[in-house]
């Protein structure tokens, strides 16, 4: 059979929209371009949704 490869997907970030704006990734609030973090919920610009792997101390 061929090569199949799986279709990549596109990271999911803070877009910047149109007209100057970027949508928050958390509470979807659409900011100023200026602005380095989301007016409503203060999470910062560019702030993904994933949760990350937990490292602990204890091993």
């Amino acid at each position: 059979m061929g090569d199949k490869k799986s279709p990549t997907r596109p990271k999911r970030q803070s877009k910047p929209a149109d007209d100057g704006y970027w949508d928050c990734s958390v509470c979807t609030f659409k900011n100023s371009a200026e602005a380095f973090k989301c007016l409503m919920c203060d999470v910062r610009k560019g702030t993904s949704t994933r949760s990350g792997l937990i490292l602990t101390g204890s091993e």
